[in-house]
């Protein structure tokens, strides 16, 4: 019993959520062999293996679907404050673009103020912005100045 326990963790490391067979059949047919000459190198039907290769198909999709998902629950959101921008309205376009993704911001007005004013150089003059300002935050709602990370 202990035994295939062990089988089956190893196989999951090392097929990921495929089973044997359909990693063996996904492995044959991308080596270009017809499913009718993997189902003889397998000793089953070819009608099988047209099933366990549609299972298979399914899982990987189902595996992409869930990695984009991740993904995009990790990317970090980026607003740019156009140039010419009043002051005193770029708190509130910030913080608005957080809310267009549900996400609650943890930086209030006084703290995004802070943060154009520590721009160095300054993007501001006579009140307004002088070039584009990037401001990004992730999921969690942190929020910087600046672009994000490749």
């Amino acid at each position: 019993m202990l035994l295939k326990w062990k089988q089956r963790i190893s196989v999951a490391l090392s097929h990921g959520s495929l089973t044997d067979a359909q990693y063996q059949v996904l492995d044959l047919r991308g080596k270009g062999m017809t499913q009718q000459q993997t189902a003889r190198e397998m000793g089953t039907t070819r009608a099988n293996i047209s099933m366990i290769e549609l299972r298979a198909h399914r899982k990987v999709a189902q595996a992409r679907e869930t990695i984009e998902a991740y993904r995009s629950t990790m990317t970090d959101h980026v607003i740019k404050i156009p140039k010419g921008t009043r002051f005193y309205e770029i708190p509130t376009l910030v913080l608005r673009e957080g809310d267009r993704w549900g996400i609650h911001m943890q930086s209030n007005v006084v703290e995004i103020i802070r943060m154009v004013k520590d721009i160095k150089p300054s993007c501001l003059s006579k009140g307004r912005t002088t070039r584009p300002v990037p401001f990004v935050f992730n999921k969690m709602g942190k929020l910087r100045t600046g672009t994000p990370p490749e």
